[in-house]
């Protein structure tokens, strides 16, 4: 038949190695990384705060104060995939949270050397990981690969 013809031989075998300008670019890594590593971030911070709430009882205040944290997690989250799709204010408005991030660190460093008893347990080492990460995530920010990234994504979308 002559419709069969036709379309086998504008049928082109699959190649997986090949890549398809169509598609979207893979993510990169640090993208992913900082993206996971905020969203839990934020997910344990509301799950402290509902296990302090719960064990002390503070009754209605708390509850209202877990509100409002929950409220501020889903906004946080609800940025984090603006972030993760590659939109191009949201890397902005991650370099100068990082930068106030950086300054409330170092500032709390000072704390930490003035206090009789020094801060030990889980929040220290998850602090400096994520003080030492952010530095990084700066640093990564400010390279042509993310510039590039972001403003692709924000042409394509």
């Amino acid at each position: 038949m002559p419709g069969e013809d036709a379309t086998a031989k504008t049928a082109r075998p699959l190649h997986f190695s090949a890549r398809n300008p169509r598609l979207p670019r893979m993510r990169p890594l640090p993208l992913i990384v900082s993206t996971l590593w905020w969203s839990a971030l934020t997910v344990l911070a509301l799950a402290y705060a509902a296990y302090v709430d719960v064990t002390l009882g503070e009754g209605l205040p708390g509850i209202l104060i877990l509100a409002v944290l929950l409220s501020l997690s889903c906004s946080v989250l609800w940025f984090l995939w603006f972030y993760w799709q590659g939109q191009d204010w949201t890397r902005t408005f991650v370099i100068v949270a990082l930068i106030l991030k950086a300054a409330f660190y170092l500032r709390q460093i000072g704390y930490f050397y003035r206090m009789e008893h020094h801060i030990g347990g889980f929040f220290f080492p998850v602090r400096t990981i994520d003080f030492v990460f952010s530095i990084y995530m700066f640093y990564w920010l400010m390279t042509k690969e993310a510039r590039t990234y972001f403003t692709f994504k924000a042409r394509t979308n």
